[in-house]
């Protein structure tokens, strides 16, 4: 492998503001295609389309399996394609926004035909989440394998994800006002095809800029020495910054899993909202989150990244600790709430990224210093991880639990604990081991930094 700990002369190069937006704009179209996935698919094929919990939790965790298994695949495709010049992962994406676009249409305009056929539902359900997945996988991987590559400056790389998950914010910000406003004024499957339609040009509009403008890769191509393709997949998981920081974001992440699948569940049941209510919450929680960045970008400059995620996941936690006294009508108060857990999710957006970034060239990477795109290969298979952990374990809990629309169960208990206990609880333990264990190169634990004592060699 062919890297030096930089990657390149100049690897520590500032990033021009319209280079950093160009880069920055299609993250917004990966977001607002992420949010629906797992927000509103649950809630259109279960409360809809009427397909049991329990099989779509089994349907999920199917599909997260395959997509996890193709997910370093995909990444070490991305650093063959840095062959191909400094811009190299670029052309990559280009190959696959079409994929994820026709994906997405497909996973909301389900044959007319079919609807009403469980079996018919659960395979052309499955069918869609494998294309969409994929092209999911392949858009965003290479996309932030490359964001990644961008420059080799501490702060650069912190500036470079928050610039970039602010069009993320702002894309589930549009994720959250179309579903509601489409599903409001044409019905629920009029509503979601719409949706489904819209999103192919949104898809050329906004990647159009980053194909076109973003700027080069500082590093050099990727050279993997392994034979065995197995071997060069999981290369990185040696690393072992790297395998805290998955540790970390998989717990972390798998509780904004949880409550995510079940939120619409949770306004129209427990809190006894509308619809519009329901996109009005989480409209909030995702401008907040917008505005925050910048707050998060500052904080991490002072007392470091791992320790500004780690006040993020305590201010996250509290918030949502609160909800257990909320109730029917009380939307208001859940608004407050929002606005405090929404503020949280800018340091899980926008802080994550930037830690990895500076792993990926840490001495401890041994020979998988510099690999990237294997590096955020399995990075998108542990945010998928997360993921699949809180919806397919969201569901089938909140099932036995008595919620199960398909059933006309409908229990307010089970919401209150898949929606507020199980996150909680879930990010107390993320907090705890950021706390507790060193992830950041040259840096101890969140512990170590506050306390001012010195990092372990």
């Amino acid at each position: 492998m062919n890297r030096g700990p930089t990657g390149a002369a100049g690897g520590g190069v500032r990033i021009r503001f319209d280079r950093l937006v160009a880069y920055s704009t299609l993250q917004l179209p990966l977001a607002m295609a992420a949010l629906p996935v797992v927000l509103n698919v649950s809630h259109f094929y279960g409360e809809v389309l009427k397909v049991p919990l329990e099989l779509m939790g089994a349907i999920f965790i199917f599909a997260r399996v395959v997509d996890a298994i193709q997910d370093p695949l995909i990444g070490l495709i991305s650093d063959r394609f840095t062959h191909r010049g400094p811009r190299g992962r670029l052309i990559f994406v280009g190959l696959m926004v079409p994929i994820l676009a026709g994906g997405f249409l497909m996973l909301f305009a389900p044959p007319v035909a079919w609807q009403g056929d469980t079996t018919l539902m659960a395979i052309w359900l499955i069918a869609a989440l494998l294309l969409v997945h994929f092209g999911y996988s392949g858009v965003s991987i290479s996309y932030h394998s490359h964001g990644a590559e961008l420059t080799d400056d501490y702060n650069e790389r912190t500036k470079v994800t928050v610039g970039r998950e602010v069009f993320g914010l702002i894309g589930m910000t549009i994720a959250v006002v179309m579903p509601t406003a489409l599903t409001a004024l044409f019905g629920d499957t009029h509503g979601y095809l719409i949706l489904g339609l819209l999103f192919i040009p949104v898809s050329i509009v906004f990647c159009t800029p980053t194909l076109l403008k973003a700027g080069p890769s500082v590093h050099p191509p990727v050279v993997h020495t392994e034979r065995n393709a197995f071997i060069a997949f999981f290369a990185p998981l040696r690393n072992r910054l790297f395998r805290r920081l998955l540790l970390v974001f998989v717990v972390n992440g798998s509780a904004l899993g949880v409550a995510v699948t079940v939120m619409l569940f949770y306004v129209e049941h427990v809190l006894v909202g509308t619809k519009v209510q329901a996109g009005v919450i989480l409209l909030v929680y995702f401008i907040a989150g917008a505005a925050s960045v910048p707050m998060w970008l500052v904080l991490s400059r002072r007392v470091g990244k791992m320790a500004a995620w780690f006040f993020g996941m305590l201010m996250t936690a509290c918030a949502m600790a609160l909800a257990i006294f909320i109730g029917a009508g009380d939307i208001y108060w859940f608004l407050a709430l929002s606005v405090v857990t929404g503020i949280g999710i800018g340091a899980d957006y926008g802080l994550p990224p930037s830690i990895l970034a500076d792993i990926i060239n840490a001495p401890e990477g041994g020979d998988t210093r510099g690999k990237t795109g294997t590096y955020f290969g399995l990075w998108a298979l542990a945010t998928k991880l997360a993921t699949a952990i809180g919806a397919a374990g969201s569901l089938p809990v909140a099932a036995i639990l008595g919620f199960d629309p398909a059933r006309g169960k409908y229990g307010h208990l089970a919401l209150i604990v898949v929606y507020v206990i199980l996150p909680v609880v879930i990010k107390i333990i993320a907090a705890v081991l950021a706390w507790t264990i060193p992830v950041e190169p040259v840096r101890g634990s969140v512990r170590d930094e506050l306390l001012g004592r010195k990092a372990p060699a």
